[in-house]
């Protein structure tokens, strides 16, 4: 798959660091010295930008995010996000245990069947919200040929997601994972994260956030071979 547009832009820096310090035949002995400083502060802002909206990598600390009260699962149906699938999929994606937004139920993504869209994202992060509607609008367009799902992913404030997908006019289910569950099954690593499925199985991933539909379509032509 092309590189998206953000990744372009997140590795620009470093990128333009090795390009100032390569060739360096009639460099004098000042510019070797600034150099690996260049470097160095272009390696911390890649380091920062790749972590802003990162879930913690630590295998000894698990993310944790609140509980889907009655509360929120009232929020949900008045936004008019959809019910999920009763849980009881096939496959690895079926034992990280999930829970349905809207209703409070046990979900997984193995019962979502055919060609599916998962959105991984959280209230807090800036970039999920910026392409929430962009997800929004191709779940309408692509509405009987491919099923869209959201993960509110170890969100402490799964009310203040609700409340941004309703902004956002996002209506396709919801699931919650409070405990991380799909961390290594999804392979996540930031987010946001869209991963498309096949039959309950990875087909492809876009690891930064969409900010142009036409690139999110031909993610969608792409991985699941379908056109709006």
């Amino acid at each position: 798959m092309r590189p998206h547009p953000v990744t372009e832009m997140r590795f620009w820096s470093l990128r333009g660091s090795q390009a100032r310090t390569s060739g360096t035949g009639s460099q004098s002995p000042q510019g070797f010295r600034r150099a690996p400083q260049r470097a160095v502060v272009a390696v911390l802002l890649l380091t920062l930008a790749l972590v802003g909206c990162a879930p913690d990598r630590s295998a000894e600390v698990k993310t944790e995010g609140a509980p889907i009260d009655a509360a929120v699962q009232a929020a949900a149906q008045e936004a008019g996000i959809a019910a999920c699938p009763a849980a009881g999929g096939d496959g690895p994606l079926a034992e990280a245990v999930l829970v349905c937004v809207a209703t409070g139920e046990p979900a997984d993504l193995a019962a979502f069947d055919g060609l599916v869209v998962v959105n991984v994202w959280a209230h807090w992060c800036e970039p999920c919200r910026r392409e929430l509607p962009l997800l929004a609008q191709a779940a309408r367009e692509y509405a009987g040929q491919v099923s869209f799902v959201g993960v509110v992913f170890a969100d402490e404030d799964p009310q203040a997601a609700v409340d941004l997908a309703r902004t956002a006019g996002v209506t396709y289910p919801q699931v919650a994972d409070p405990g991380s569950a799909l961390r290594v099954p999804l392979s996540l690593r930031g987010l946001p994260t869209t991963v498309f499925l096949r039959d309950g199985k990875v087909a492809g991933s876009q690891l930064t956030p969409y900010d142009d539909y036409g690139v999110l379509v031909d993610d969608i032509a792409e991985h699941l071979e379908v056109e709006p």
